[in-house]
């Protein structure tokens, strides 16, 4: 492909004072581009610059074509044919904006060609007609023409600077710009085929002279160079130089072997080292050669980490991460830590994380040790399959089976894992028999396999402080009652192990238009995944105006009626076992009553009983299993508002003797077993739950309201709330994550049940509508607890 320029005479017609100027004649395929110097916008055209100028409506004088701007080195000419000398200029100045003409070639451009520009001069109109200039557009060879000479300006190799010559187009107020010149020309001009100047692609190997430079405007006659390959061909000629031993100042000797490198180079990658170049500098005065004699690393090891200081690059492999991750470790070679461990990262398996885990916790290095700590975790049961796991030390085994994130679906597999880790080495490893059993969780190994397995193993009963740890457990499983009292790390669940904080609904009444049943459900919700979970149905049928509290993870369902009878009986719901068990019944039997938990021990108070109105109030120890009366409520009341809060008990409202509100706040001390009370006509609600959150009491609804009602006990007042969504009447709440989850109810006396849940939080104020109940629902407990919830 060729750029044909020829000069020609000047044709007739033309205006006075208009110019003749060059024509360029481009081949096929090629197109003019105009970029003004001063802008960024380039724009293309099939008409030559002198018919471009002459057509615009640009004031000024003729356009002058001092420059041609070339974008790529394939696109600069290789020879030039001319049949007489021509004078060239060094610079024009002309009045108008600067503008550079680039031929734009519709052919692909190589990859390996980088976008660059470069600017020559045209020489000025000659007295006579000149010849024609010939541009072979080739790839590779320089310029090459028989006449004139011009002076070259090349474009820079990489890792040279740029000095443009002092040459400049001057504008019209507009800024400098470079002018650089074509490079040099060769001797001869390339042959042509068919009218075309044959080109040879460079090879893909074939590295191209002339690379990425960047100048940009950064301000008025200010520009910014940028060589993208100056660092890479820095570092490349220092490497060069250690290599040689040329301008070093540090000799590292390492097992015989002599390593010849430049201070500031190391010290400018390690910190160990940086360090070391200070003291030694202000020890000596500086400007002296220093010998460091090492004996903590292997040569090997140091002419990787050179190699990477000096070139920035290394290939690492399974069989030297971890060697060259301990010394840049222990030089502080910051960089090529993480680079050594994010390989490692990648390489995490069951079979080698505790081992990556413990030497990662040997040097420190806490990024690593947190992502093989977290792997090992989460991949227990495969890594319990392993070997490694059987030669790790008991401190480490220790750590790892009491975490409470070990992802176990089956406690029992961790105490199968300490088991065949005792076995391994049973002379040296049975004294730590028992240190090793406490960190088994046993209270949620299965009673079965407790008595079948454990409680038959050899070497349990072998140690007294073992078969202590069993009893423990079994304790655990037979007493529910006792265990709030019985906690201890092994009763805690695993986090991972599917424990949630849930909110737990317990029977009531459903209520699907004018049809009502009662409901034997229970059912709890997992706000991590907003998904409803089946529990154990309640054990009885037709039953209502209950009273549900929950102790710890368990939950205890008192009185109510059946079939028209007030009981006294107590169900304890043992989330453990997920079942229902019957426990000692109340003195007195009772229905629409309230139960709360103070200091570990469950009371329940006032309600409904055979002959009316109870003013009765007893209070269960889980642990003795056993009840006992208290101090009497001062006003009898049924249906109240009931919640501790700051070390009291409150009782708001309620129904009365009359079967009108109560209008009462009483308050009971347990320390000093009193109670006390105040009438006010600010307390007006039955049928309302409450309950206490950041000091301050909330009641719910009630009588087929939207109100919330907040009580301060500090100041002792009394204030308006904002409005739920919807009026609830014998709803139910509790508190979880500091918010208050109002559930189900009934809108009016002929219904409908409400299907739905409400969460009101503090920070904003507000109610929010959440996702609806399993079922529309009222007169039912409503509490939270720690629940292991099965995957799937």
């Amino acid at each position: 492909m060729s750029i044909i320029i020829q000069h020609r005479p000047k044709a007739a017609g033309l205006s006075p004072g208009e110019t003749q100027t060059p024509s360029l004649l481009l081949a096929p395929g090629v197109r003019w581009g105009q970029t003004p110097i001063n802008q960024s916008t380039p724009w293309e055209t099939d008409e030559p610059p002198t018919k471009q100028h002459r057509e615009s409506d640009t004031a000024g004088p003729p356009w002058v074509p001092p420059v041609v701007a070339a974008s790529q080195p394939s696109l600069l000419a290789h020879s030039y044919g001319m049949p007489q000398q021509a004078a060239y200029s060094q610079g024009v100045s002309v009045q108008s904006p600067i503008i550079g003409v680039t031929p734009a070639i519709q052919t692909p451009i190589p990859p390996h060609h980088p976008l660059m520009t470069a600017h020559f001069q045209l020489p000025p109109l000659s007295s006579q007609p000149p010849g024609s200039l010939v541009l072979n557009l080739q790839n590779q060879s320089p310029y090459a023409t028989s006449q004139p000479p011009i002076t070259p300006s090349p474009l820079t190799t990489a890792g040279q600077v740029v000095h443009p010559a002092p040459q400049s187009v001057v504008g019209n107020g507009h800024m400098t710009h470079p002018l650089m010149q074509p490079p040099a020309l060769p001797s001869a001009a390339l042959p042509l085929t068919n009218g075309q100047a044959t080109t040879q692609p460079p090879s893909a190997n074939q590295e191209s002279p002339n690379r990425l430079q960047m100048l940009r405007t950064v301000g008025m006659g200010k520009y910014e160079f940028t060589d993208p390959s100056h660092p890479k061909e820095m570092l490349k000629e220092l490497n060069q130089q250690r290599r040689e031993k040329e301008f070093t100042d540090l000799k590292i000797i390492v097992e015989g072997k002599e390593f010849e490198v430049h201070q500031n180079v190391l010290a400018s990658c390690s910190l160990y080292f940086k360090d070391l170049v200070k003291r030694s500098s202000r020890e000596t005065g500086g400007g002296e050669k220093l010998e460091l004699k090492m004996t903590n690393i292997g040569a090997d090891v140091l002419e990787l980490l050179l190699e990477f200081v000096y070139t920035g690059s290394l290939v690492i492999h399974s069989a030297n991460a971890k060697t060259l991750l301990e010394a840049a470790n222990k030089f502080q070679f910051n960089t090529f830590c993480k680079v050594c461990v994010s390989f490692l990262e990648k390489q995490l398996t069951a079979a080698n994380c505790l081992g990556v885990l413990a030497m990662a916790e040997a040097m420190c290095c806490t990024e690593l040790h947190n992502m093989a700590k977290a792997f090992a975790l989460q991949n227990f049961p495969d890594v319990a399959g392993q070997d490694e796991i059987l030669s790790i030390s008991k401190e480490d085994l220790i750590n790892y089976l009491s975490n409470d994130s070990l992802n176990t679906k089956a406690e029992e597999l961790v105490y199968e894992t300490v088991i065949k880790w005792i076995k391994k080495d049973p002379v040296s490893r049975v004294q730590h028999i028992s240190e090793l059993l406490a960190v088994v969780r046993l209270p949620f190994i299965h009673p079965s396999y407790l008595l079948n397995v454990v409680d038959n193993e050899e070497l349990i009963k072998s140690s007294e402080a073992c078969r202590d740890l069993v009893n423990e457990a079994k304790r655990y499983h037979m007493l529910p009652h006792a265990r709030q009292e019985m906690q201890t790390p092994r009763t805690r669940p695993r986090l991972s192990a599917g424990v949630a904080e849930v909110i737990v609904l317990v029977g009531g009444r459903q209520a699907i238009g004018m049809n009502q049943r009662s409901l034997t459900a229970v059912t709890c919700f997992n706000p991590q995944n907003s998904k409803w979970y089946p529990l154990a149905s309640l054990p009885f049928y037709d039953r209502e105006f209950f009273s549900v509290i929950s102790a710890g993870d368990n939950i205890y369902l008192s009185g109510g009626t059946e079939s028209g009878v007030t009981v006294a009986d107590v169900w304890c719901y043992m989330s453990l076992l997920d079942n229902w068990n019957l426990v000692s019944r109340m003195t007195v039997s009772r229905c629409r009553h309230n139960s709360l938990v103070y200091d570990g021990k469950l009371y329940t108070i006032g309600g409904l009983g055979v002959a009316g109105n109870l003013d009765h109030v007893e209070r269960y120890d889980t642990i003795t299993n056993q009840w006992e009366t208290v101090s009497p409520l001062p006003k009898p009341v049924h249906s109240a508002a009931a919640t501790v809060c700051g070390g009291k008990v409150y009782v708001f409202g309620g129904v009365n003797e009359a079967g009108r509100s109560a209008g009462v706040l009483q308050s009971y001390i347990p320390r000093t077993n009193t109670w006390s009370f105040i009438e006010s006509p600010m307390i007006d609600n039955k049928y309302a739950p409450a309950v206490s959150l950041n000091g301050f009491i909330f009641i719910l609804g009630g009588a087929y309201a939207r109100a919330t009602t907040i009580y301060d006990p500090d100041k002792g007042n009394i204030k308006a709330g904002p409005n739920m969504n919807h009026s609830r009447q014998f709803c139910s709440a509790a508190i979880l994550d500091g918010k208050i989850y109002a559930t189900g109810g009934i809108v009016s006396s002929e219904g409908p049940a409400l299907g739905n849940m409400e969460t009101f939080d503090p920070c904003t104020n507000t109610w929010t509508l959440l996702q609806n109940l399993p079922c529309p629902l009222f007169r039912h407990g409503c509490v939270v607890i720690k629940k292991y919830i099965q995957s799937g």
